[in-house]
C-alpha cells in the first residue's frame, strides 16, 4: 500500500513539473510574407520573389513575453523592368522588440522605422477574439481557432492557440487567449506566423529584458509617423524601389 501511495505522489509531482515547464522557454516562429500582395503593380511582382521568410523568437515566462527577430537577411538586388530600366530593390526587416506583461496589462515596444528607433510604452489593449470552435494540429499540438477583424488596418486575423500550453502570449504582440498562439494568419496568407520549435526551459534574466533606447513616443504618434512613411514609399512596407 505504501509503495502504491509513493508511486502516486511521484506521478503527481512529475505532472506538476511538466506543467510548470510548459510556462517558460523559447518558441521559434517562421514569419512568411507574401511580397506580391504588398506590391502595387505587376512589373514589380515579376522582379520580386513571391514569398520571404524571417526567423522570429518569442521568450515566454508565465504572464510575460518578449518577441523579436532572430535572423533577417537584408536584400539589395538589381533587376531590369519591362521598359529596360535598371531597378534597385532594398528590402530591410526592422529590428523590433515587443514586451508584454499580461498580469500587469503592460506593453513596451521598440520599433524601427526608416533607420530610426522608437520606444512605445502603453497599457495593453484587449483583442476582441471570437472563438469559432474549429480545431487543428500545429507542430504536434491540438489547437483551437480564434478570429477577429481589425477595421483600422483592414485585416482579418486568424489565430490557433494550444490550451495545453497555459501562456497567454503569441507572436508579433498577439495574445490574450487561454493558451499559447502557435499560428497567426493575416488576410488569408498575406502574412503568416507559424511555430517551428518549442524549447521549454528556465530563462536567463537577459532573455526577458525590457526593450530600451529609441525616441519615446505614444502609439498614436508612432502610427502617424508610420503612415506618413508608408505613403512616401508607396505602400511597399520595408521595401524601397529606386528606378535609375
Amino acid at each position: 500500500m505504501k509503495k502504491t501511495i509513493l508511486s502516486f505522489l511521484i506521478t503527481l509531482c512529475y505532472l506538476g513539473n511538466a506543467s510548470a515547464q510548459q510556462n517558460e522557454g523559447i518558441v521559434l516562429y517562421d514569419q512568411k510574407i507574401n511580397m506580391h500582395r504588398r506590391l502595387p503593380d505587376e512589373s514589380m511582382k515579376a522582379m520580386t520573389p513571391e514569398f520571404r521568410t524571417n526567423k522570429m523568437q518569442l521568450a515566454i515566462r508565465g504572464g510575460e513575453s518578449l518577441y523579436k527577430t532572430v535572423t533577417a537577411n537584408d536584400v539589395n538586388e538589381e533587376a531590369t523592368d519591362a521598359g529596360g530600366n535598371t531597378v534597385r530593390m532594398m528590402i530591410r526587416v526592422p529590428q523590433n522588440e515587443i514586451y508584454r506583461n499580461f498580469d500587469q496589462k503592460k506593453t513596451v515596444e521598440l520599433r524601427e522605422l526608416a533607420g530610426q528607433k522608437f520606444l512605445i510604452q502603453d497599457e495593453m489593449r484587449q483583442i476582441p477574439w471570437k472563438f469559432t470552435g474549429e480545431s487543428k494540429k500545429v507542430n504536434g499540438y491540438d489547437c483551437m481557432q480564434a478570429t477577429y477583424a481589425n477595421p483600422e488596418r483592414k485585416q482579418t486575423i486568424t489565430a490557433w492557440f494550444a490550451e495545453a500550453i497555459p501562456v497567454p502570449a503569441g507572436p508579433a504582440g498577439y495574445g490574450g487567449l487561454p493558451g499559447l498562439i502557435l499560428e497567426v494568419d493575416i488576410n488569408e496568407g498575406e502574412l503568416l506566423y507559424t511555430a517551428t520549435n518549442l524549447n521549454f526551459r528556465k530563462l536567463e534574466n537577459s532573455e526577458m529584458k525590457l526593450p530600451s533606447g529609441g525616441k519615446k513616443v505614444t502609439e498614436a504618434e508612432f502610427n502617424k509617423i508610420r503612415d506618413d512613411y508608408m505613403k512616401e514609399v508607396g505602400g511597399s512596407g520595408g521595401m524601397r524601389i529606386i528606378r535609375n
